[in-house]
């Protein structure tokens, strides 16, 4: 099975719904649920995997996510092996215990994964958004290269670029090839960036409420702006305000 022709998102869609419903009603809160559901994939599902690959290092697969029950609410798979006591072979013979792998079985109902710490604190649990058998062999993944391998890659590719951003916040004047290595000096000053961003994290910025230029991460609400200000904090990285994070400030 190959990704194009993996199970819709809304295979499950009933898992939550009130039992002993009508058909008429049934078909009624699925209807209306697929709509939800739909908007939040839109608004929320894509900043979320923004953030669990910029701020977790979990990354999805494309064309990979869960099978959704509700708007944040979602069944997750998980590997379900059992411990069995079996009888050994002979009148006196102990008592052996083995674990028996059921393979990956779905949770009996949709759990709440609302927002991208949810859905690392799962991963860490070995928790995974689509069963091996249904075509995904690695659908979540960590970068295997550390950060600081790769920013040391980065700027040995860009030493001998042309100098695009120049900061003159110091008593030293910083040079800069690109945009991404001006942020990085940004975020060890901890300041807020005063050079115009490049035209496509303008237009990014535009699509939502609060956008985090540094961490190159937008969000439509108050809620997950401060997520990410006091993950960061957290994590003992600085981070913007929501005040310098507001988009319109008009």
């Amino acid at each position: 099975m190959t990704l194009a022709t993996l199970q819709k998102w809304d295979v499950h869609i009933d898992y939550d719904l009130e039992q002993g419903l009508s058909e008429i009603d049934r078909e009624g809160q699925i209807k209306m649920l697929r709509l939800h559901i739909e908007r939040w994939r839109v608004d929320e599902w894509t900043q979320i995997k923004q953030q669990l690959s910029s701020e977790y290092n979990w990354h999805i697969r494309d064309g990979i996510e869960p099978f959704w029950t509700a708007p944040g609410r979602c069944v997750l798979w998980q590997r379900h092996i059992v411990t069995v006591r079996k009888q050994g072979q002979g009148k006196n013979a102990p008592v052996k215990l083995e674990q028996v792998d059921h393979g990956f079985q779905p949770t009996s109902q949709g759990m709440s994964v609302n927002n991208p710490s949810q859905f690392a604190a799962y991963f860490e649990k070995g928790f995974r958004l689509r069963p091996p058998e249904n075509g995904v062999d690695i659908d979540v993944f960590r970068n295997a290269v550390p950060d600081e391998i790769l920013q040391a890659d980065l700027e040995l590719e860009q030493e001998a670029a042309p100098i695009e951003y120049i900061c003159t916040n110091h008593d030293d004047t910083f040079g800069f090839s690109s945009w991404k290595t001006y942020l990085k000096h940004c975020l060890h000053h901890s300041e807020q960036p005063t050079i115009e961003p490049p035209n496509e994290v303008i237009e990014r910025s535009k699509k939502t409420k609060y956008f985090c230029v540094i961490h190159n991460t937008g969000f439509h609400g108050d809620r997950l702006a401060n997520q990410h200000i006091t993950h960061k904090h957290r994590s003992g990285v600085w981070a913007l305000t929501l005040e310098q994070m507001l988009t319109n400030k008009n």
